[in-house]
């Protein structure tokens, strides 16, 4: 039987520090990160959702008709100048949950910083299950691509994962390339005024 689907009304804005405990909720029902205690929802929330939120001021979020998120685009429009920032306020915290989730954290920046080499931006992007395969997602990366070229930045990169086949075919929709494979993970890149 065929998936019911209930009406989805939605627009985008962007996203400021008032949705952070909506983000926060979206970020780890997405997650593909096994949560097994509180330190390890704290890496997650403090390495993939609270600084974009917080600190890089070209994210986007979907909201329903009553203004509550449903998904969002992170979006860092100076990649190596946000992980300046990441270094200095995140990985201290990072830190402080144990040298596991530090060095995670040194992981992440030193990705992202190598990402910068084939962009200046780099992004984010989950939805909630129900607002899934209903054209939010490729608004929400049109409406970043659109914000990023209006600054001039003429590409933007993303890491994910070589077995998520439907993100990597999503993100190909949405006119992404695979330009390098490195541990388990394409980085894919795309033209922002395209």
């Amino acid at each position: 039987m065929p998936e019911e689907r209930t009406e989805l009304t939605w627009t985008i804005r962007p996203c400021s520090a008032r949705d952070l405990d909506a983000a926060r909720a979206i970020c780890e029902e997405t997650s593909s990160i096994e949560l097994r205690d509180e330190k390890d929802r704290r890496f997650l929330l403090l390495t993939f959702c609270d600084p974009y939120v917080l600190y890089a001021p070209d994210g986007f979020v979907a909201v329903d008709a009553d203004d509550r998120p449903v998904g969002y685009v992170f979006c860092a429009a100076h990649t190596r100048q946000f992980f300046r920032t990441f270094r200095k306020k995140v990985l201290p915290e990072l830190t402080r949950l144990g040298p596991r989730y530090g060095i995670m954290g040194c992981g992440v920046c030193v990705q992202q910083t190598l990402c910068s080499l084939f962009a200046p931006a780099h992004l984010h992007i989950d939805l909630t299950a129900s607002a899934r395969r209903r054209g939010i997602g490729t608004e929400l990366i049109g409406t970043l691509k659109a914000h990023l070229a209006q600054q001039g930045i003429s590409r933007v990169v993303l890491t994910v994962s070589q077995s998520n086949a439907s993100a990597v075919r999503f993100y190909k929709k949405n006119g992404f390339r695979p330009i390098l494979k490195a541990f388990g993970a394409y980085v894919m890149r795309a033209e922002t005024d395209k």
